[in-house]
C-alpha cells in the first residue's frame, strides 16, 4: 500500500493559516512527482473550511493525509505551548542522502522511527539532528535546521537528504538564511542554532550535550 502524503499546519488563534498557500504548492509538487491524484481547489476549500469550525481560541494544528487515488482527511488537534527552553540532540545514526524520500512528506519515515518513539518522552528536547554519510548536517526529525556562522544564517541544501519544509522556503525567499552544506563539526562553533516548521515558526534551541 502507498504512503500518503502529509501536510501539517498551523491554524491560529483567529483561525487564519498563515502558510496556506506554500503547503499546498509543496503537495501538489508531491502528488505530481510521486504520482498521487490531487484534487488541489477541493483541499484547499475543505481545510478553510476545517478552519473556520474549530472552537476555542487557541492555537491548532491541522493534518491533511492524502492517498494515492485522491482520497484525503483533515485531522484537527489542539496545539500544546513548549517549555521555554528547546534543545537538540544529535542522532547517532546517520541518513542516507541518496533517499528519494528524505525529499516527501510521507507516511513512510522509518529513518525516523526511533526518533518519534523517544522523543514524547523527553519535552525538554525538540527534536533529534540527523547527518547523513558525509557527515553533512539534514535536518530534525520533525524540523529543519539552521546554524549562525560569522552572523549569517544558513540551513542545509536538500541534495544532504532533508525535506523542503514550508517554513524554510518562507525564510530562504525572504533572505532571511541561505543555503550552505554544514558539517556536525558547525554544530559546535556555531553562533547560535534554530529549527524551524510549520506549526512552531522559528525558534532558538541549544545543542543538549551529555
Amino acid at each position: 500500500m502507498a504512503p500518503e502524503l502529509i501536510e501539517t499546519l498551523l491554524v491560529t488563534a483567529d483561525r487564519s493559516l498563515p502558510l496556506l498557500g506554500r503547503h499546498l504548492t509543496r503537495l501538489a509538487a508531491s502528488a505530481q512527482a510521486l504520482s498521487y491524484r490531487c484534487d488541489e481547489a477541493a483541499i484547499e476549500r475543505d481545510i478553510l473550511a476545517a478552519a473556520r469550525g474549530l472552537p476555542g481560541l487557541e492555537p491548532q494544528r491541522l493534518r491533511l493525509l492524502l492517498e494515492r487515488g485522491g482520497q484525503y482527511s483533515i485531522h484537527t488537534a489542539p496545539l500544546a505551548p513548549l517549555p521555554l527552553v528547546q534543545e537538540i540532540l544529535l542522532s547517532p545514526e546517520p541518513l542516507d542522502s541518496r533517499e528519494p524520500l528524505l525529499r516527501y512528506k510521507t507516511t513512510f519515515r522509518p529513518w525516523y522511527a526511533k526518533a518519534a518513539d523517544w522523543l514524547p518522552a523527553h519535552p525538554q528536547i525538540f527534536d533529534m539532528v540527523f547527518f547523513n554519510e558525509k557527515g553533512q548536517l539534514c535536518e530534525g526529525s520533525r524540523s529543519n535546521l539552521y546554524l549562525l556562522l560569522r552572523g549569517q544564517w544558513y540551513t542545509p541544501p536538500v541534495e544532504c537528504g532533508l525535506l523542503p519544509g514550508v517554513q524554510r522556503a518562507e525564510l530562504l525567499e525572504t533572505g532571511q538564511v541561505r543555503e550552505r552544506v554544514l558539517e556536525v563539526d558547525d554544530l559546535r562553533r556555531a553562533e547560535g542554532l534554530r529549527l524551524s516548521n510549520a506549526l512552531r515558526g522559528w525558534m532558538d534551541v541549544t545543542l543538549h550535550d551529555y
